[in-house]
């Protein structure tokens, strides 16, 4: 039996209505993806058609609470969804993995107010907390102003979010951490205003364009939620942590490097095919960036494993180590792509200095996700102060799998 959307995209996408179908329809969707590749790096952000189609595959929906009706899809089927997409186009996953966070953010508002925002869940829903704006304490809710970068997916997003730390009058308002109060707010659509300035070196498609309100709009108090929030394990399992909405990042990583690992082995497939056997040098190489793309993606899946089995405990919260590894873990993704791009480098030959070469959109695209504040190495300190800071903690997850099974 034919259905709409067969009709409309040329492909089969189920009603998103379980993460099985989801998971299928990433699969269904790629040779659109693939079409519309070119167009969203032309553009700058995803093209009309591939918004509608991930829109109607669910593919923005993936963290909905399920108490709110929502798939609640695990981080590992999060992961591979992304790792999926960004396997063909990277700026592609990059909007499906912001706004991804739409179920994230929605989950942590009260019933009101995400019967206000939600009337459905295919509203997706981009948000930037760096810099940050300005939050004004009033009557009901805040007066808000501000300039935000890295706006990815805004352009297709029915709402859109921004980080604010709150005054009260010249005062800082000081959130439970300690530290001056950072809340996402919902912001007027019509108030915000895009700057048009992602000309960008690669993930062109990921529309990350600056937005901001200069003249002090009306956000209602209950539209907020506290971006610094401490572990809540009462909470959804998706919101246990504030920091769990954007690990599926991680797969634009390992999506990229499996691409780039694609490409040069066709290149030295083909060259073999032609008559030319390859050489032992050659032959170490690409077996060195095999190895490295099979590590990445078995290791990052396991940790998404591993993390999925305590968030979706009842009860149980990440320790701060288990919580900092994976932001370390989209850091080690990173050096891995560093590694598997300069090698897929050396087997593919020169013609990726050539703009219409598929290796050279990789190229940058690779070195746009690894410009990203999450690929930076500085994370590794930060997991070493957490080690550090308590004896108990398990270094590895090979420690944390021992101290399980005794």
């Amino acid at each position: 039996m034919t259905t709409t959307n067969e009709l409309a995209y040329g492909t089969a996408i189920r009603p998103p209505e379980s993460a099985r179908a989801v998971l299928a329809n990433a699969d269904a969707v790629l040779e659109i993806v693939a079409e519309e590749a070119a167009a969203g790096d032309a553009q700058g952000r995803l093209s009309e058609r591939l918004a509608r189609v991930f829109r109607e595959a669910g593919l923005f929906q993936m963290g909905f609470p399920a108490r709110l009706g929502g798939l609640e899809m695990t981080l590992a089927d999060q992961l591979a969804v992304v790792t999926k997409v960004a396997r063909v186009d990277a700026g592609s996953a990059w909007n499906v993995a912001v706004l991804n966070a739409t179920g994230f953010y929605a989950g942590r508002l009260g019933d009101d107010a995400y019967h206000e925002l939600y009337p459905t869940r295919d509203m997706p829903t981009s948000g930037s907390f760096h810099p940050k704006g300005r939050a004004q304490v009033t009557d009901g809710g805040y007066l808000v102003t501000g300039r935000w970068d890295w706006g990815s997916g805004s352009y297709v997003a029915e709402h859109i979010v921004g980080g604010c730390l709150v005054f009260d009058g010249d005062e800082p308002v000081i959130g439970p951490n300690g530290r001056q109060l950072t809340l996402g707010l919902w912001l007027p659509r019509e108030a915000v205003r895009h700057a048009h300035n992602w000309q960008t070196l690669g993930v062109r498609g990921s529309g990350s364009s600056s937005y901001s309100i200069t003249d002090p709009v009306f956000v209602p108090a209950r539209r907020s939620f506290d971006r610094e929030a401490p572990a809540n394990p009462a909470a959804d399992p998706l919101n246990k942590h504030v920091t769990l909405a954007f690990f599926g990042l991680t797969g634009v990583c390992i999506g990229v490097a499996q691409h780039a690992l694609d490409l040069a082995l066709a290149a030295v497939r083909g060259r073999v095919g032609a008559g030319f056997p390859a050489d032992a040098a050659t032959k170490r190489t690409l077996g060195q960036a095999c190895a490295e793309v099979d590590l990445l993606v078995t290791g990052v899946a396991d940790i998404a494993k591993r993390t999925d089995e305590i968030v979706f405990t009842p009860g149980r919260v990440l320790t701060p180590t288990e919580e900092q590894r994976l932001t370390a873990t989209n850091t080690m993704a990173a050096e891995t792509l560093r590694r598997v791009l300069d090698l897929c480098l050396d087997l593919y030959g020169s013609r990726y200095l050539f703009d219409t070469d598929p290796m050279q959109i990789v190229l940058r695209d690779a070195w746009g996700a690894l410009a990203h504040v999450g690929s930076k190495r500085l994370h590794w300190s930060s997991l070493a102060d957490t080690v550090l800071a308590d004896p108990g903690a398990e270094a590895t997850l090979f420690d944390s799998a021992l101290r399980g099974a005794s």
